[in-house]
């Protein structure tokens, strides 16, 4: 697939993503964030956004609830190891049935909330095996309505059911096609291909909805088109990329 624009390169682009206002403000607890790392959003306009507080300082961990208009509806998780809680979140994801997905690099487990934020369960165990987890990161559902997981520190992305039953997995360390060094965003765009943001190789990996790969985007750098250490990726209605190009402090849009 052809690189369809890099930045904002046509007038109707930068329209489309002109700046609107800012939502949030930085505390401890309440409305409001504490080093935020992930957001997700249900379908009646409510984004849940996961703080991952400050390494040492546990009061910030909490999933946040509002809306565009800054509207606050409260909060749900905390600090620990137990059936609602979680220790370093790293990624956020909601059901259609509005359960709440969350990861925890720490404990290697993926924490679940149901639709009334109430804990639901939690699984995931540490290991190389396959279904097993070491640094859960990115999530995502995938056409079928099983949990994609990017197995960060494992190098490779795996697929569960919602209750946590392994089913398939792909991706190994490298730098090949279809190989990955330390991945961390997913995203499932509306023809089912999964696209993976391949952080330690500086590009995007494309692959169909069984996992093989299709194609990959960016190249290491600092310049417009190139990437360094992108760290998420999402897909609009046409096509076009979002790319979180972390250790260059911007986005990009392929």
């Amino acid at each position: 697939m052809a690189i369809r624009g890099v930045s904002m390169a046509t007038s109707q682009l930068q329209k489309r993503i002109e700046y609107s206002h800012s939502i949030g403000l930085s505390t401890m607890a309440g409305r409001g964030f504490y080093y935020p790392v992930d957001t997700a959003i249900d379908g009646d306009g409510k984004l849940y956004t996961v703080s991952r507080s400050l390494d040492g300082d546990v009061r910030g961990l909490r999933v946040t609830v509002y809306d565009l208009d800054s509207e606050y509806f409260g909060t749900f998780g905390e600090h620990g190891t137990g059936d609602g809680q979680f220790i370093w979140p790293t990624a956020i994801v909601r059901d259609a049935d509005g359960n709440t997905y969350v990861a925890d690099e720490y404990t290697n487990r993926i924490v679940i909330f149901d639709s009334e934020w109430k804990p639901r369960s939690t699984w995931g165990d540490a290991g190389t095996a396959p279904g097993e987890l070491d640094g859960p990161s990115g999530l995502a559902f995938d056409v079928q309505g099983d949990l994609l997981v990017v197995d960060h520190q494992n190098h490779r992305v795996q697929r569960f059911t919602k209750d946590g039953v392994y089913v398939s997995g792909f991706g190994t360390k490298g730098a090949g096609d279809g190989e990955f060094e330390l991945p961390w965003g997913i995203t499932v765009d509306d023809n089912g291909d999964i696209l993976v943001a391949d952080w330690g190789n500086d590009r995007i990996q494309r692959f169909s909805s069984d996992g093989a790969f299709l194609a990959k985007y960016g190249k290491p750098g600092r310049c417009d088109g190139e990437l360094h250490r992108p760290a998420a990726v999402t897909v609009d209605g046409e096509g076009y990329l979002y790319i979180a190009d972390w250790g260059n402090e911007r986005v990009q849009i392929f």
